[in-house]
């Protein structure tokens, strides 16, 4: 429990720090919102494609080249996990923030971005902690949540309201 926690409290932290550092830009219209979102979520898709590179490298260099075969080292099994669990993180946050920056004045946007910031970084500490140990993937995991969770929640605050 105290692990997981850590995870929230850690991506909190971050986020409080990020948003009050990055400044307000000064946009109008929804596009460039949307756009300046996108731009903040290139950490996620390189980790993303670091991820992928490591996997067809560990691949490569094992001679388990056939995921079927049964022959994967814990390494690729784990890894694997990550990368799907990665991208069904992923397909939770991205909506959820180009909702939240599509609804929010230009003043907002430094949090926003902060968000994607977070993201990121916490689905590195899951990689780093899954590779380490199944229950250190805790802190990432649940920062990855608490950022999701929060995503959702501002973007559905912006819209219903």
């Amino acid at each position: 429990m105290l692990l997981p926690a850590a995870g929230v409290v850690a991506a909190i932290l971050a986020w409080w720090l990020l948003a009050a550092v990055l400044a307000p830009v000064s946009l109008a219209g929804v596009a460039p919102h949307v756009a300046l979102a996108l731009a903040a979520l290139l950490p996620s898709a390189a980790l993303l494609a670091v991820m992928i590179l490591a996997q067809m490298g560990a691949r490569a260099m094992t001679g388990a080249i056939d995921p079927l075969a049964g022959t994967d080292s814990p390494f690729l099994r784990t890894n694997q996990r990550v990368i799907a669990n990665t991208v069904e993180q992923m397909t939770v946050f991205v909506p959820a923030l180009l909702a939240l920056a599509a609804g929010v004045p230009a003043a907002r946007m430094g949090p926003v971005v902060a968000l994607a910031y977070v993201f990121a970084v916490a689905r590195l500490v899951f990689w780093i902690g899954y590779l380490a140990g199944v229950r250190l993937r805790a802190p990432g995991m649940a920062a990855t949540f608490a950022v999701n969770v929060a995503t959702l929640a501002a973007a559905a605050w912006v819209w219903l309201t």
